[in-house]
């Protein structure tokens, strides 16, 4: 988030106007300023330099934990979200890897058990939404001397910036930055789509999500408003999408298919000029739904947490080919490399490689998986697939270290376009050296004969583009992240188990 001294510059002339609003109201500059200068107080007034090096937060978006976050930025703490959907085991490794200082805890979200095991693993435990801090209560007022004073004698530790993989496959990776690429990366988008502090920015993915976070940051930083919304608060959503000042927004892709879906269903006003998707695969055919309801206003991005944002396919790009991500864009390059990490031609397949100015320097264990090619560092990504002769990037599956030659996502497209299939998740595994294609759907069809006849179905389709190990189970519901990623780990568990 920005900084104390952004938002007094910023309260210096729209100190009344609207800065956040979330499902409790909506929040004044001034009110928010208030809030964080009580918590940077409360900060340095209770702990020490070395507890306060860094935090994790376990949270929902809401105008406290923004506040939280603007008084982390505003003593240079290094503020690093957990996806709180995850088991408390998980998190707690996760925490035990990273060993922050301190803990902030959305209380709602856990039970007192769960709370209680959090509470014994180090670090100092923040309530987010919760009456456990009174001093925090009992400030009250704007505080600026001493807000100031206290803000100018701590000593600020380096810039580290600390990010975490997915983890839809396996545990998450720390993902480790000594330097920020925020600046460069704001001002070309800044540039490019003419944002300004008209643009009111509508956040739906979560804060400790690398892609809310960070175009948070940036529309805070044109002096635009925030709107943090529930993905799942229907009515809330609709309300916040008629405020003619909301005109911004990113997106997963299911999350865009659930509101396509949702504008089928309820009379959706809005005044949306540009929405950002990415993190997954963005079926063609929801990309053309979309677009019917919403208009040509959606962009696509590719890239990863060790990457960031590298490929980006605008408005008329998606519609003139709507099979490709886009095309890499400033500071970043992306080549299709072979099994010996050789560059391969337009048009040959192979996994995915990017550099950029915004790698990762290291993961948190030390090791810095890049590899060398005409004196640039890069990353190979998870992806498989290809370029074309115009340098756009076509994806075929994300296999990691298991690579394959089929089209995962053409598959998943024949198979999404069949009659009464509500979901779909492909996954390729290896079993006893052999790679199999494995699916699980979900439908709306319960009569035994025709969900029988919907089953032969995606076998045909499957099997007519070559793919010769296959097998596909139905689910009820594709499980999905907070921040709408497929948990591939789950799919896996599920199709173990069928």
């Amino acid at each position: 988030m920005i900084t104390l001294s952004r938002m007094a510059e910023i309260a210096a002339i729209r100190g009344n106007q609207t800065c956040i609003t979330d499902n409790n109201g909506q929040y004044t500059w001034n009110e928010i300023i208030q809030q964080t200068e009580s918590r940077v107080v409360f900060l340095r007034r209770t702990f020490s330099e070395e507890q306060l090096r860094s935090v994790c937060y376990l949270s929902k978006n809401n105008a406290e934990l923004v506040c939280w976050l603007a008084a982390f930025a505003t003593l240079g703490i290094s503020a690093s979200g957990l996806d709180y959907s995850l088991p408390v085991e998980t998190l707690s490794t996760l925490i035990g890897r990273i060993r922050p200082g301190l803990l902030l805890v959305s209380f709602k979200l856990f039970t007192a058990d769960e709370l209680s095991h959090l509470n014994t693993l180090g670090p100092s435990m923040l309530a987010v939404d919760a009456p456990t801090d009174p001093m925090i209560d009992s400030i009250g007022e704007l505080h600026h001397s001493e807000s100031n004073y206290l803000v100018s004698t701590y000593t600020q530790p380096p810039y580290r910036g600390l990010s975490l993989t997915s983890g839809t496959s396996s545990v998450p990776k720390v993902a480790l930055r000594y330097r920020s690429f925020d600046t460069r990366r704001f001002a070309w988008f800044t540039r490019q789509f003419g944002f300004s502090d008209a643009d009111g920015f509508m956040l739906i993915l979560p804060l400790y999500h690398a892609a809310g976070n960070g175009w948070a940051r940036m529309f805070r930083g044109l002096w635009a408003p925030l709107h943090l919304v529930d993905q799942y608060d229907e009515q809330a959503l609709a309300r916040t999408l008629s405020r003619g000042c909301v005109r911004a927004t990113v997106m997963t892709p299911n999350l865009v298919t659930w509101i396509t879906g949702l504008a089928t269903r309820l009379p959706l006003q809005h005044y949306l000029r540009w929405v950002l998707v990415g993190g997954s695969y963005f079926p063609v055919t929801s990309k053309q739904a979309a677009s019917a309801a919403f208009g040509n206003i959606f962009c696509e991005y590719y890239g990863c947490t060790e990457t960031g944002v590298n490929v980006l396919s605008e408005p008329a790009d998606m519609k003139a080919c709507p099979e490709s991500v886009g095309r890499p864009f400033d500071g970043n390059r992306v080549m299709i490399l072979d099994e010996d990490n050789r560059p391969l031609s337009a048009w040959e397949k192979g996994r995915v490689a990017i550099s950029s100015y915004m790698l990762m320097d290291e993961y948190g264990d030390g090791s810095r998986p890049f590899i060398m090619i005409g004196g640039e560092y890069y990353f190979l990504m998870a992806d498989y697939g290809y370029l074309d002769d115009g340098g756009r990037l076509f994806l075929m599956n994300r296999n990691g270290e298991i690579r394959s030659d089929h089209d995962i996502y053409r598959i998943e497209e024949k198979i999404r376009s069949l009659p009464c299939i509500t979901d779909v998740a492909l996954v390729t595994v290896r079993l006893q050296g052999v790679n199999h294609v494995r699916c699980i759907f979900s439908t709306g069809q319960s009569r035994k004969q025709k969900f029988m006849r919907l089953l032969e179905k995606i076998n045909e389709q499957a099997f007519t583009t070559g793919v010769m190990n296959f097998s596909a189970h139905q689910v009820d519901k594709i499980p999905y992240s907070p921040s709408g990623k497929v948990r591939y780990g789950e799919v896996i568990r599920m199709l173990d188990a069928a």
